[in-house]
């Protein structure tokens, strides 16, 4: 029997991922300014993530892709919030990833 979605996103630990993923969004909207290779600021940034995270949960099966790039180390997460970010953006990018894997 295949599992249930809401014991294949306990498998994947998606409901911990989203909880941080709304943690970056509050985190995001209390900054200004910096730069990131991708975003001239961190509101660009913010705008775009949260536009991301509106797809991300209403997708039948989500993607992460644009979320792992974000949340890789030495990326966009890493350039705004420095070393005071680096747990979370990990934890993000290694569920991320492990999704994405077995997902596509």
């Amino acid at each position: 029997m295949e599992p249930s979605k809401v014991e294949t996103w306990k498998k994947f630990e998606l409901f911990e991922l989203f909880n941080d993923l709304d943690k970056v969004e509050r985190t995001l909207s209390e900054l200004n300014g910096g730069y990131s290779g991708e975003f001239t600021d961190v509101e660009q940034f913010h705008e775009e993530f949260v536009d991301e995270l509106n797809d991300l949960k209403y997708q039948n099966v989500p993607d992460f892709e644009r979320i792992c790039i974000w949340f890789a180390p030495t990326s966009a997460w890493d350039d705004f919030v420095g070393m005071d970010g680096i747990e979370l953006g990990n934890r993000i990018y290694e569920r991320a990833n492990k999704w994405n894997k077995a997902n596509f």
